[in-house]
């Protein structure tokens, strides 16, 4: 029997690569065009791997370490180390442009093979960045005694919080700088090692602060964890940058000019992005902070709690394209650039929408049974919760479709194309807020999130057009390879929501979540079948068994060495 015709275009196999004289001239000939972008598929389906590994390994440690720690610290001091990150995440706000200016113009010179420029760029930020870091600690360490009484440390442990912020503190800003070996080897591709280091130090910190903390450390056993933790990575990476990458040799003799002005106008676009995308991914809180009071701030944050994290699953393509983009980018010849960087961005946004839908689909059609053994059903606001949990689970898939193109574009050096995202994106609001507030007769958490996510799908669509315009891909080609694919995880979630409903309704707390397990390996099975069946090419179906036998292949060699 011949299986159904599958949504997607023809393999790379079979695209024409045909380039014209002076194309061929400047890649060496189609041959040349197609090795470039096998090697480049080859090494993003490796780099998405191994982040998603990595990223659900940290996204285990945190589910599992959070009950322990309220049994053996208490809720206050829990609450104060999580303020601590607080913190530090604002500090950091200055410093987020500096890892994709690494990452891109690493890629591109090693692409090219221009590796003294790489040598500057990093000598320069690395003398950029340390000088700065260190001033930002001496600013918090020697002007305690102002800072401290803002953060309202309670008095009893104002003293090993002080001890564990700095420790943190520096431990952060000192990462920072360094972490700039860790982004050469996400410039050059090498995203597989970097992420086994990430899962490799989390492992290990989750062991020590176990250990910490059960002695009695408290506060100050997470601060030494995080240390131990960092340490870990930045070691292992930087070790690996100079073991891997013969050309790696850095110097303030090669300190330059030119490569501060890479650090001070992409960094800098890239910093203003981040800083309208913090605002952004927390507009809906503030609003409601302001407007109705901390309890409706505090729904909006719990109904968003799962749709932003399993998010950061799908976001592993993301990390992936940067780099990949930055090398095509800088690779290939003129006529051939946007046709590869085409094919990257469906490529990206295909796996990374199907990846989105999986967890969306789930989320959207059973919310009420993850609400009822989540929270438990006795809680009075889980019936509030589940409207505004689909609503922000709906607006996660839109959100992640933007993610392919930003990363394109970064890639692309056009940074500024991202504000095609976020300034839509505030227009929108100035209009969707007063209209719930006119809809709804007064402020309500259901509008204020619903509003953010209307203003979230509109923004989705205009970066996603102008994305299609500047790589010349025709709309119909997208939704065909893209849109519909993502379709089929709803269809398999929608034909399990009503039994998944009745049986946890007919069930206690405990045993939803045996059912829920039950509903989701069902699930998972039956979107394999229609993913087999309907949606993936034969290409991309063997890759995906490949990656499987290497992935086993890796795992029986470890069984083999112990």
């Amino acid at each position: 029997m011949m299986s159904p015709r599958p949504i997607s275009e023809p393999p790379a196999s079979e695209i024409d690569w045909t380039l014209d004289p002076e194309a061929a001239l400047e890649m060496g000939s189609p041959d040349a065009a197609r090795q470039q972008m096998s090697d480049v598929n080859r090494k993003l389906g490796s780099n998405v791997l191994a982040t998603m590994v990595a990223r659900v390994v940290n996204m285990a440690r945190g589910v599992c370490i959070v009950p322990f720690l309220l049994a053996h610290i208490g809720l206050e001091a829990y609450g104060i180390w999580t303020t601590i990150f607080i913190l530090v995440s604002y500090v950091g706000i200055t410093t987020l442009g500096i890892s994709n200016v690494y990452i891109k113009y690493v890629a591109e010179f090693h692409a090219r093979r221009e590796y003294d420029k790489a040598n500057a760029l990093l000598s320069t930020g690395l003398a950029v960045t340390i000088p700065l870091c260190t001033a930002v600690f001496l600013v918090f360490w020697l002007g305690w005694a102002w800072i401290g009484p803002l953060l309202r440390l309670p008095p009893a442990r104002a003293g090993e919080g002080k001890e564990a912020i700095l420790i943190v503190l520096g431990v952060y800003l000192s990462s920072i700088a360094l972490n700039a070996f860790n982004d050469v080897l996400t410039g050059t591709q090498r995203i597989v090692s970097t992420q086994v280091f990430v899962t490799i130090s989390i492992v290990v910190e989750c062991a020590v602060i176990v250990w910490l903390v059960s002695a009695g450390r408290g506060i100050r056993g997470l601060a030494e964890a995080y240390l131990v933790r960092t340490a870990i990575n930045d070691g292992l990476s930087i070790w690996w940058a100079k073991r891997q990458l013969k050309w790696l040799h850095l110097s303030l003799r090669q300190v330059r000019r030119e490569s501060l002005k890479y650090v001070v106008h992409f960094g800098g676009l890239v910093q203003l992005q981040s800083m309208l995308s913090i605002f952004l991914a927390s507009v809906e809180r503030v609003v409601a902070l302001v407007l109705i009071g901390a309890a409706a701030a505090g729904l909006l944050d719990v109904a968003k709690k799962w749709p932003v994290s399993l998010s950061a699953i799908p976001t592993a393509f993301f990390a992936a394209l940067l780099p990949a983009a930055s090398h095509v980018d800088a690779a290939s010849g003129r006529a051939q650039k946007l046709h590869n960087l085409g094919e990257l961005y469906l490529r990206g946004s295909r796996y990374s929408n199907l990846c989105t839908a999986a967890f969306v689909a789930a989320l959207a059609f059973w919310a009420g049974p993850i609400m009822h053994v989540w929270l438990g059903p006795a809680l009075p606001i889980r019936d509030r919760l589940i409207p505004l949990f689909v609503v922000f689970s709906l607006a996660m898939q839109m959100h992640m479709l933007t993610g392919a193109g930003t990363s394109i574009f970064r890639g692309m050096g056009r940074v500024y194309e991202e504000f095609t995202y976020s300034i839509p994106n505030l227009a929108l609001l100035a209009v969707t807020l007063p209209a719930a507030r006119w809809i709804e007769g007064r402020w309500t958490p259901l509008g204020i999130g619903a509003a953010v996510c209307l203003a979230t799908a509109g923004s989705a669509c205009v970066l996603m057009a102008r994305v299609l315009w500047v790589l010349d891909l025709r709309l119909t080609r997208f939704l065909r390879v893209v849109i519909v694919p993502g379709l089929a995880p709803y269809l398999v979630a929608g034909m399990l929501a009503w039994p998944v409903a009745r049986l946890v309704a007919e069930v206690n707390r405990w045993q939803g979540v045996g059912v829920l397990l039950a509903a989701g390996l069902i699930y998972a099975a039956g979107g394999i079948a229609v993913l087999h069946w309907w949606v993936l090419t034969d290409e991309e179906k063997h890759k995906g068994i490949g990656l499987i036998r290497h992935g086993l292949g890796v795992l029986r060699g470890q069984e083999a060495a112990a």
